[in-house]
């Protein structure tokens, strides 16, 4: 319950932030547990930034999972960070901290990283992938996900 409130307090910490502030992205793709690659579960992510600067962004994360066909949704805590190396293809890494609604409530974590292709100055097209932890049942899952990033 602890980490469930911290995850609640964390999210309502951008609340008072203005809305001309923020930022958004849409994410895509699909969830694997990594023991097993053969089934290929349904996963849509998207952020609702604070950009501290350019480069890191903090926020909150809502999305859809099917994991092993049992639908979850999950809530967190989210950072982004562009890393410096390149002008329109910049590395990133994204980090996630919550709790997935559903059948199987439980703590989750995401760590990864991926690709900002800039299309301008407001608008990007993201790659990403990595690994996500569940904290109950002990799984690990690889995502890979494809969408867009609205800097406002």
């Amino acid at each position: 319950m602890k980490k469930f409130l911290t995850a609640i307090i964390f999210a309502l910490a951008f609340v008072a932030v203005p809305a001309s502030a923020f930022t958004l992205d849409a994410q895509g793709g699909f969830c694997n547990r990594v023991s097993h690659m053969g089934d290929f579960n349904m996963s849509f992510y998207g952020h609702l930034w604070y950009p501290i600067d350019q480069m890191v962004f903090a926020g909150v994360g809502i999305g859809y999972q099917e994991l092993d066909n049992v639908g979850l949704m999950p809530l967190s805590g989210s950072l982004w960070v562009r890393l410096p190396i390149g002008r329109t293809v910049l590395p990133i890494a994204t980090g996630d901290f919550g709790y997935l609604f559903g059948k199987d409530n439980q703590m989750f974590w995401r760590a990864g990283g991926g690709l900002d292709i800039k299309n301008g100055d407001n608008s990007s097209i993201i790659f990403s992938t990595g690994y996500q932890f569940l904290n109950h049942s002990g799984e690990g899952y690889w995502y890979l996900q494809a969408g867009i990033l609205i800097e406002m």
